[in-house]
């Protein structure tokens, strides 16, 4: 019962995510954020224990190589995880708490926290295009005012005109 009420690295995913996420590292453990992965991706509670110890990783953590190393593990499982991972992560509860509020202004993140943040949102959009349910960039569109990011990330590709046989 630990592990819903208290110490959210207490479960078997959310001890990996505390490693991977650990400041004196200095540089990404791929393997074991695969690790993390799989375990999303293998148990039941793996998806909802995954996001309660990247939201503490990352919300009002002053530390911002631990946040950044927290946004790697996320933007990791995105890419590799499946619905039930992209529904937790999508939700509006997640994206405002966690996402947006970290890059607030008030909460002065560095650049590269900055621009994580909104590639992780990028990153989601293309996940959407490629037939997986990842509603990331939707609902922070709609926090963000309707901004998708920056100005410089290309525009969505458009469908091709059918062409018709010569």
């Amino acid at each position: 019962m630990d592990f819903l009420l208290g110490n959210p690295f207490s479960s078997p995913v959310g001890q990996r995510i505390e490693k991977a996420t650990d400041g004196s590292l200095q540089s990404e453990d791929w393997a074991l954020n695969m690790e993390i992965c799989d375990i999303i991706n293998e148990t039941e509670e793996g998806p909802r224990d995954a996001v309660r110890a990247v939201k503490k990783r990352i919300v009002g953590n002053k530390n911002f190589h631990e946040v950044m190393l927290a946004l790697t593990v996320l933007e990791t499982c995105v890419k590799n995880c499946g619905h039930r991972f992209h529904v937790l992560v999508a939700s509006q509860d997640f994206v405002e708490s966690v996402l947006v509020r970290t890059i607030l202004p008030k909460n002065n993140p560095p650049t590269i926290v900055h621009d994580k943040v909104l590639n992780l949102i990028q990153v989601s959009t293309r996940a959407g295009r490629a037939g997986h349910h990842v509603g990331l960039a939707g609902e922070a569109g709609v926090i963000l005012g309707g901004r998708q990011g920056p100005p410089h990330w290309p525009k969505p590709p458009q469908p091709c005109p059918s062409q018709e046989p010569r």
